[in-house]
């Protein structure tokens, strides 16, 4: 467990990191934050200085009577403390409200940065490390529940200037006694980061159990949740799950309650200096007062200076919110100058044509991070412009980890790739990428309408409806989409009123003609990674070849485990252990009578009963 000191520089480094964030959204509404924080703790300081005086001079006013010097004092005192009373609660309201929409402005600067970390790198090679993940896990938090900067905002617009006024009312009472007056000055600094660290580790308690529960959190969302419902209802699961349900999240508590409230010790200590600070400030003054060492007057003001001391609290919603809303905000920044490190620039460009010659792997290595073996260890491999190449092999052979390394999701760890002899490292990776298009076997099923659907294989050409409808043509789709209540404009999805959902083969001819959208906004290479993997071999088959037929002349790259589905492809190459073992057409690697012959065999045979 981190030790309470380093949880109290911990508090002071997350609360510093979101005032420092504040100028970046709007200096001059962080200026006003600052004035209107002084003037908030201004304002009650001098209403309540103005307050203890007029008490004072009360009693000469009415021995004086109406129309006197003294009388006249009092009425300006009065006027003065109410006059500070009304600009207090003016500027009081403009200062929250302007902190209250920095607050919201800072989540979404921070929604922004989070996002755009993520983003940032060009492979997602991060979206699988451990380090990455767990900031992720903490990061994502914004805005949920009290783990909101916003709050945290909010909060230190409140504990400022309570902070400030305590701070005034200390140097009021230090021109009673010095000693007393430096005692309350330093007490509330120490108390408030005593309670903040306090507050830091509950909050990464919460944050702790929130990474333990995932699982807890998954039961629950099997169990409510449309997707698994049929195969829940039909298995009877979902008792199942509620006793899981019930038993994990006992766990957890069990778990993490004793940390999750503030600690006795501290509360003691806490309680026990405020205690004997006040009865030591209340029984000097009562002393002083008793022995007429202090003036009836002045008296009245080192009072009411010790009730504003009280103004400010340490141990309250405002300022848990300070700590439990700062938390996250580190993680963000740390997890933006991480992902930044990996940037890098380009160093070549392709021609608008390429590839006209040939992509090629030379002596390509390659292993997933952590992993105990490589994927590929020295792959070379040719594939010819304006060609369809076949990749088969048997699951594990790595057969989509070569199309990832194509797309440029990750980096080999040795050798290169290269297009028409220009080594695809030293290329800008999203003008590469225009250069692709790809279907994979879990290609997403946006919950957007038809033409979103199909467009998001070149977002801007969406409103080209022609070419959306040239893309679904080949694919046999425009019939289905014409009967729908919408057309190209109806939302595929069950889940919102005038939406609807599609078969999985419907889904998959829609995902089809997305990919033939990019090709027709000028993507070279076609890429099918086992998109009918879901299809029997017959059904998959006939697929292929229709859209081997649609893309003829075109740079295309199809992926199957399925040897019998591929028979129509220019070339076949047939992986294993990462390595090519066999290259030729369906003829020629029959005749060799190799692995893809025998399972070119067993595979059709199974078809042919």
């Amino acid at each position: 467990m981190t030790p309470p000191k380093a949880q109290r520089f911990e508090a002071a480094r997350a609360v510093l990191a979101v005032v420092a964030l504040l100028p970046r959204i709007s200096r001059p509404r962080t200026a006003l934050l600052a004035a209107t924080s002084v003037l908030t703790a201004a304002f009650p300081l001098a209403t309540g200085i103005a307050t203890g005086l007029l008490i004072g001079a009360v009693p000469g006013a009415a021995d004086a009577g109406p129309g006197s010097p003294q009388a006249r004092d009092a009425y300006l005192l009065l006027a003065a403390g109410v006059a500070a009373l009304l600009l207090g609660r003016l500027v009081d309201n403009v200062h929250r409200a302007n902190a209250r929409n920095l607050g919201r402005d800072l989540e979404l600067l921070l929604q922004d940065r989070l996002v755009a970390a993520v983003a940032r790198p060009t492979g997602i090679a991060h979206l699988e490390d451990d380090d990455v993940l767990a900031l992720l896990r903490i990061a994502r938090q914004l805005g949920t529940d009290f783990i909101r900067p916003e709050r945290a905002v909010q909060g230190l617009a409140g504990i400022v200037p309570e902070f400030l006024a305590a701070a005034g009312a200390a140097i009021v009472l230090s021109f009673f006694n010095i000693w007393l007056g430096l005692a309350w000055l330093v007490a509330w600094p120490a108390v408030f980061l005593a309670m903040q660290a306090e507050y830091t580790r509950v909050g990464k308690t919460a944050y702790l159990r929130s990474t333990e529960m995932r699982e807890t959190e998954y039961v629950r969302d099997l169990a409510i949740t449309a997707g698994p419902a049929k195969e829940i209802r039909v298995w009877g699961l979902m008792g199942w799950l509620l006793d899981r349900y019930d038993r994990t999240w006992a766990e957890r508590m069990a778990q993490s309650d004793r940390f999750q409230r503030i600690r006795v010790r501290t509360a003691v200590a806490v309680i026990g200096t405020l205690l004997a600070l006040t009865a030591a400030t209340t029984l000097a003054l009562a002393q002083a007062g008793l022995a007429g060492m202090v003036g009836f007057g002045a008296l009245a003001v080192y009072i009411v200076a010790l009730q504003g001391m009280f103004s400010f609290s340490a141990f309250d919603d405002q300022a848990a919110f300070v700590s439990f809303g700062s938390l996250p905000v580190p993680k963000v920044l740390a997890l933006d100058a991480q992902l930044t490190a990996g940037e890098r620039a380009a160093t070549a460009e392709l021609p608008a044509e390429a590839p006209v010659r040939a992509v090629r792997f030379e002596g390509v290595a390659f292993a997933y991070p952590g992993a105990d073996r490589p994927v590929f260890a020295g792959l070379d491999l040719d594939i010819e412009a304006g060609t369809s190449l076949a990749i088969v092999g048997h699951n594990g052979a790595g057969k989509t980890s070569l199309v990832k390394l194509l797309a440029g999701l990750y980096e080999p760890t040795g050798g290169k790739i290269t297009v028409d002899g220009t080594d695809i490292a030293g290329v800008d990776p999203a003008a590469w990428r225009t250069r692709l298009s790809a279907l994979f076997q879990d290609f997403t099923r946006y919950q957007l309408t038809v033409r979103d659907n199909i467009a998001l294989g070149a977002p801007h050409l969406a409103a080209d409806t022609d070419r959306i409808w040239k893309a679904c043509e080949p694919m046999g789709i425009r019939a289905l989409i014409e009967s729908l209540p919408d057309g190209l404009e109806t939302l595929l999805s069950s889940e919102y009123e005038g939406g609807t959902d599609l078969s999985g083969g419907q889904w998959q001819r829609i995902a089809l003609a997305r990919a033939l959208f990019a090709v027709q906004a000028g993507a070279k290479i076609l890429i099918l990674d086992e998109p009918a993997a879901a299809l029997d071999v017959r059904a998959e088959a006939e697929l292929y070849e229709q859209f081997l037929d649609i893309t003829a002349g075109l740079t295309t790259i199809v992926i199957s485990h399925r040897f019998s589905t591929v028979r129509r492809a220019d070339r076949i190459v047939v992986l294993d252990g990462g390595r090519v073992v066999e290259d030729g057409s369906h003829d020629r690697l029959m005749a060799l009578g190799g692995r893809y012959a025998e399972a070119f065999s067993l595979q059709a045979a199974r078809l042919a009963r």
